[in-house]
């Protein structure tokens, strides 16, 4: 459900206009971004709803199911471009309900997701995939392990977005407020997404200033600017109802317990992250049997990411 400034601002900005940093002159991955924004692809699951995804990597190689973070989309499949072509690995990253052009649904669960992302490697034909979660991706990810290990056999989680009762105050207040005071969590993404679309580069430095010293690098690349990107084109459709929703429901139960997994499950995070701390890390890692662990003391949120695209691809693929 749209808030009462949602129809008029999303009428005014138009569903088609450009994120920025994606315009006729962007190169690299801010190229491949601007593709995936403006060819979209979607799968109609069984129950009539439509799910976004986008495609990166080598069209012809092995799947590899990638859930994004919050406030994210499909866009970030361009980081995975490069080494999906160097690796021979097809990405395909499934938007959750609510998310870019993915059709909404208000009462999901996390414990639902393993059944959605059935449903796009069914339409796409495929038996079985690895799956990569992202930050807050993660808990959807282990999801697919503990719920759908048959079709999901492999999984890896970085800087994931773990049990809440592992981290302090601060950590918590997110998910707390989207619990409590909703109406507060929506207007505080409502403002990172327009200062994401009208002042991207103000987005940028206050990104580098809030970041660990290994992120600042990347946030200063094409990569930070994708990030900055992804917002606005996560929203553009359905308000950010859904990224409220899921940050309510990582405060609550996941619907499955971490115990019961048995496939396969490696995590990566920085002991610098400054978004899911390593606390969180470190409970998946305690709570999941399976669970093979990358933690590196100087990495931050992004840092963990980029830096270790090719080792988390490779792991998924043995």
């Amino acid at each position: 459900m749209h808030s009462l400034v949602d129809v008029p601002f999303r009428r005014w900005w138009g569903r088609n206009a450009t994120p920025p940093f994606l315009g006729e002159d962007a190169g690299g991955v801010l190229a491949i971004a601007r593709d995936l924004f403006e060819n979209p692809d979607t799968v109609t699951l069984p129950d009539g709803r439509k799910l976004g995804y986008a495609e990166t990597g080598d069209p012809d190689g092995d799947p590899v199911l990638a859930v994004h973070g919050v406030p994210s989309g499909r866009l970030g499949a361009a980081l995975f471009d490069r080494v999906g072509r160097e690796r021979g690995v097809r990405i395909v990253a499934p938007e959750r309900p609510g998310v870019g052009v993915s059709d909404p649904d208000p009462d999901r669960e996390i414990a639902d997701w393993p059944a959605d992302a059935a449903g796009v490697l069914d339409a796409l034909d495929v038996d079985a995939a690895p799956v990569l979660g992202i930050s807050a991706g993660g808990p959807y990810a282990v999801a697919c392990a503990a719920l759908a290990p048959e079709r999901f056999p492999r999984v890896a989680v970085c800087c994931g977005f773990g049990p809440i009762e592992s981290v302090g105050l601060k950590p918590r207040l997110l998910p707390l407020g989207a619990s409590y005071v909703p109406w507060v969590i929506r207007t505080f993404l409502r403002a990172e997404e327009l200062s994401a679309l009208y002042a991207p580069e103000w987005t940028l430095e206050r990104r580098i200033e809030a970041a660990a010293p290994r992120d600042e690098e990347i946030w200063r690349s094409e990569v930070g600017k994708l990030l900055v990107a992804s917002v606005p084109a996560a929203s553009q459709h359905h308000g950010n109802a859904t990224f409220v929703r899921d940050l309510r429901l990582f405060a609550g139960d996941w619907g499955f317990p971490l115990e019961t997994i048995d496939v396969p499950v490696g995590i990566w995070h920085g002991r610098a992250d400054r978004i899911t701390p390593i606390e969180m890390g470190l409970s998946l890692w305690d709570a999941i049997p399976t669970a093979e662990a990358h933690f590196y003391p100087d990495l931050g949120h992004v840092s963990a990411i980029v830096e270790n695209e090719d080792a988390m691809v490779d792991w998924l693929g043995r």
